[in-house]
């Protein structure tokens, strides 16, 4: 069945979004591109296939926007920007919409995310392989781009990263006996995701000296 458009006004004085009047009453509001993109006018008639179609196209446009709000403090996974879309309660066809619209246009990249993820790390609170493997996946970017990222870390560079930290770690254990710095020194390590052997080897090079 078809609805007549009887009126079509501006929200409020602060936004810019139109409000849809369908045969007298008020149907709900939608951003302003819409209107031109679906030709609506005052007296046209519309189906109600068309509404649906206008009121997806409006959610998907609305969740967009909310994204490009949340991207001005802070850059999201995939996964993390569905995630807060979701819990604004916008549906999985709005989501779907603006996570598609926002990676053409390059705001969301996980491996870009992924990348920018580890150097911070690294800089910051350095951690093993293992465990940088682990808090990616945990954000949600696939198996495939962790391994991606995380290739140019060799087992060179991951027996260094260790001895570094067990290095700037051991000067608080230098007065422990020995059996209590390697237990401390081993449990630091571990904590930050090293394997067993790449422990048991700085330990011995750190205390050695």
């Amino acid at each position: 069945m078809k609805k007549r458009i009887t009126d079509i006004q501006l929200e409020g004085k602060h936004s810019s979004r139109r409000t849809l009047f369908l045969d007298g009453e008020r149907f709900r509001d939608v951003e302003p591109s819409l209107i031109t993109k679906f030709g609506l006018r005052i007296g046209l008639e519309i189906e109600e296939a068309v509404l649906q179609k206008l009121i997806a196209a409006d959610e998907g446009m609305r969740a967009k926007n909310y994204a490009f709000d949340l991207l001005l403090s802070q850059s999201y996974s995939k996964q993390q920007m569905s995630d807060q879309l979701e819990r604004k309660g916008f549906g999985y066809r709005a989501i779907d919409t603006a996570l598609e619209g926002l990676e053409q246009l390059g705001y969301i990249k996980d491996e870009k995310y992924a990348k920018n993820w580890v150097n911070r790390r690294q800089r910051s609170k350095p951690r093993s392989k293992k465990m940088l493997q682990h808090e990616l996946t945990s954000k949600g970017i696939d198996k495939t781009t962790v391994d991606r990222v995380l290739e140019e870390i060799g087992s060179e560079q991951e027996t260094e990263l260790a001895l570094q930290l067990a290095q700037k770690q051991v000067s608080r254990y230098r007065s422990l006996p020995t059996h209590v710095a390697k237990r401390r020194l081993h449990g630091f390590l571990q904590r930050r995701g090293f394997d067993y052997e790449t422990i048991q080897r700085t330990i011995e090079q750190v205390l050695r000296g």
